[in-house]
């Protein structure tokens, strides 16, 4: 092994024996977004949170976030005003989150993968990520219960010391079942289509059910990879082999996790 990547190794491995104590808590309430502040620039942008209220008033009249928290309908979603591409930061860090610019400043368009610089450090990212006891490196605050709703990108170091493929692993747990064979992610307006291999679906007991799936993501997802971390706002559809499908909004913080972890992968030597 290279000197240098056993000392990047090294530090990774000291930066993760402190990640426990050194990272706030994620959450959407103004207390955790302050205790955030320290590394990440806050850009207040009014259309971008009407576009997100309007998001969120629809999937409140589709049904009970508190009762189920995937939508069950199958009526138009996503539908609101794009806030204008000249609006977000055209520097480097929203929230850990990545700004995306375009050539046409002002018309919205369809992200697609460009090679730019990580703009973080081990030291600013490992306080939000863990590793396992199998060496998954992923997000601090993903629940893997097969109980819990979560999506998010995690891998592995390989025997090279490089990071294996990244992964896109989608956890679905409520009231219904639900066999899904396509994740469609609308990004900033614009859809992304992602076919899972072989998702695993089955009962969590009390009339719950999960379904499940975990993919490495291969040369052709690497649009959608750019757009989830470079988001405004997200939405995620599973789509049901029988004609049922789930609709759920993403958090910002779990686009900043996104964001977190492909950087890292990419700190560490890993590509797409």
């Amino acid at each position: 092994m290279r000197p240098e990547r056993y000392i990047l190794l090294l530090l990774v491995a000291l930066l993760a024996a402190t990640a426990g104590t050194a990272g706030p808590l994620r959450g959407d309430d103004d207390k955790n977004q302050v205790a955030r502040q320290d590394i990440r620039r806050l850009h207040p942008e009014r259309e971008r949170a009407k576009a997100i209220k309007k998001l969120r008033e629809q999937l409140s009249r589709k049904a009970d976030p508190n009762a189920d928290p995937w939508d069950t309908s199958d009526e138009v979603w996503g539908t609101v005003d794009l806030p204008p591409q000249a609006l977000r930061d055209s520097a480097a860090v929203e929230g850990r989150r990545l700004s995306a610019s375009s050539p046409d400043e002002g018309t919205p368009r369809r992200m697609t993968w460009r090679d730019e610089p990580v703009v973080a450090t081990l030291e600013q990212l490992m306080p939000y990520m863990t590793i396992d006891a199998d060496g998954e490196y992923r997000s601090k605050y993903v629940s893997t219960d097969s109980v819990a709703n979560e999506v998010y990108f995690a891998f592995v170091m390989a025997a090279d010391s490089v990071p294996g493929p990244l992964r896109l692993c989608v956890n679905y747990c409520a009231g219904s079942p639900l066999d899904y064979d396509q994740v469609i992610f609308t990004i900033d307006g614009f859809d992304y289509t992602f076919y899972p291999a072989a998702p695993r679906h089955g009962r969590a007991g009390d009339g719950m059910y999960w379904a499940a799936s975990d993919d490495e993501l291969q040369p052709a997802y690497k649009d959608l990879v750019y757009a989830l971390t470079h988001a405004s706002w997200a939405m995620i559809k599973l789509v049901g082999t029988g004609g049922v499908s789930r609709v759920r909004v993403l958090n910002d913080g779990q686009l900043d996790d996104f964001a977190n972890a492909l950087m890292l992968y990419r700190l560490l030597g890993g590509t797409i």
